[in-house]
């Protein structure tokens, strides 16, 4: 099992700072000026089903984009230095076009949400895609336009408790300590079913399937997915319900909302190189060192 080098592992701490405390809901706090426990309260009724239109309207719309779309997109290689400059640069694009669609939909407020979200998720999946390629992903293959597709759920708190089934362990680590990993494994067996249905599939098949509604292991992904992208969409709503939000306010949170999705993706995609390059258990190793040197830190 090759060991990882030391830039390799800070890589990996890196990943466990951001992937197991999120940091969104600071940034919106900051947007607003709002302190973050001042948005973390029960949403109204209203504003609790405009978040379910909108989330369910962007997981139909991002699993059509994901299947369909995404393996247009030219491969690209490069140098570590190369791969993280280009993650950068491919974000800000997609950050600005996600601010644009912020700044339209602040005009019209929550009510303007099962409107602005469908497009932010979609330029956020364009972005998570361009990242995956960065660090060589093969966006051909329906697993990877997927995993893009599970980005999403990476990228909040956990919910309720979730089944993982774990595979045999070589190392004292167990994934279930890592919020990362549990959702990641927990979606695992999902994921797998969904590439496995679309393997071999058209385009153009799947976007029939997928508008009629009749492929149940792909609106199970979306299901999964959605539960979890919800969470963070819940504390984006929370946000921007603060009085006199407004449009300017409004880009910057979309745009701090990308930026977040992004930086998950970047990490993400980053730990699945590695994987590639030195075993998936050699990573988890680090990672788990990693995430035990963070607990034992002083807060």
């Amino acid at each position: 099992m090759a060991r990882l080098s030391s830039e390799d592992r800070a890589f990996v701490a890196e990943a466990v700072a951001y992937l197991e405390h999120p940091r969104w809901l600071l940034r919106a706090s900051d947007v607003v000026g709002q302190p973050a426990e001042r948005l973390v309260q029960a949403l109204p009724q209203r504003g609790q089903a405009l978040v379910q239109k909108a989330v369910q309207k962007s997981m139909q719309t991002a699993m059509a984009l994901a299947l369909t779309s995404l393996a247009q997109a030219p491969e690209k290689t490069g140098t570590s230095k190369e791969i993280q400059a280009a993650t950068f640069r491919h974000g800000m694009a997609h950050t600005v076009a996600a601010a644009a669609a912020g700044f339209a939909g602040g005009f019209f407020g929550l009510a303007g949400l099962p409107l602005e979200l469908p497009v932010t998720t979609a330029i956020m999946l364009r972005s998570i895609a361009a990242i995956a390629r960065d660090f060589g992903a093969d966006l051909r293959d329906p697993a990877v336009q997927l995993e893009c597709l599970q980005v999403l759920a990476l990228g909040g708190k956990m919910p309720a408790p979730i089944d993982v089934e774990l595979e045999g362990q070589t190392t004292g680590f167990s994934p279930t300590e890592s919020a990362y990993y549990t959702t990641r494994l927990g979606l695992s067996m999902a994921l797998r079913s969904a590439a496995a249905y679309v393997g071999g599939r058209t385009a153009a098949d799947v976007a029939e399937t997928l508008a009629r509604g009749s492929a149940p292991a792909l609106l199970r992904v979306a299901t999964l997915i959605g539960a979890r992208f919800g969470i963070v969409v819940s504390e984006k709503t929370l946000a921007q319900a603060v009085p006199l939000v407004g449009a300017g306010a409004g880009a910057a949170l979309n745009a701090a909302f990308t930026e977040h999705f992004n930086t998950v993706a970047r990490l993400h995609f980053g730990l699945r190189r590695l994987e590639r390059a030195h075993g998936e258990a050699a990573v988890r190793l680090a990672y788990g060192e990693a995430l035990a040197q963070g607990q034992k830190s002083p807060a």
